[in-house]
Parts: structure tokens; C-alpha cells; sequence
């Protein structure tokens, strides 16, 4: 029995080390897209493991949505990263050229 308890513990840590190494991906793919000082706020990061029934195939993925924005004519920002690391998509789709736009238009 206390064999059986050691390699349940041991899976449990192995398991919380690759949600946490997955946890860091999804950040930092994240934080590729929107840059250092983005235009975006309350940030709120989901795990859907179950699939994400509004992208084609419904991946497994993190979704990072921030519900305002500075962005002109953008309300909210929603950013699909795969359990890998790997960016699925973006809402609205051009985010990155809105927020490249952004910048430039911050720029003297």
C-alpha cells in the first residue's frame, strides 16, 4: 500500500510539472503576441481541456482573454495557445496588426 501511495504521489508531481511547464508556454506565447506593454487589460487564463468548441476541430488549448482594451474598435481580446505552446488562433484575428498599429500610432 505505501508503494502504491509513493507512485500515486509521484505521478501527481510529475503531473502538476507539466501542467505548470504547459501554464508557462501558454504565457509566454501570449506574451510574444501582445508585447512588453500591451494596450490590454484583466487578463483571465482558462485551461479548456476539453476542447474549445469555437475554433475548427475543438482543440485542447488555453485561452487568455482580456476584456477591455485600448485598441480602437476592439472590446475584447482573446488569444487560443495549444497545450504545447503553440498559438492556435487569435479573436479578433488581426490582433497583431491592431496592436502593431497601436503602437505606431503612439509613437511621435
Amino acid at each position: 500500500m505505501r508503494r502504491a501511495l509513493k507512485w500515486l504521489f509521484v505521478l501527481l508531481l510529475i503531473g502538476a510539472a507539466l501542467m505548470a511547464m504547459s501554464y508557462a508556454g501558454a504565457r509566454a506565447t501570449a506574451g510574444k503576441v501582445v508585447g512588453s506593454n500591451p494596450p490590454l487589460f484583466e487578463r483571465v487564463i482558462e485551461l479548456n481541456y476539453r476542447g474549445v468548441e469555437d475554433l475548427p476541430g475543438t482543440p485542447r488549448a488555453w485561452v487568455i482573454s482580456f476584456d477591455r482594451t485600448r485598441l480602437p474598435e476592439t472590446r475584447r481580446a482573446v488569444i487560443y495557445v495549444s497545450l504545447t505552446g503553440k498559438l492556435i488562433a487569435t479573436r479578433p484575428a488581426d490582433l497583431d496588426r491592431r496592436l502593431e498599429a497601436y503602437e505606431k500610432a503612439r509613437q511621435p
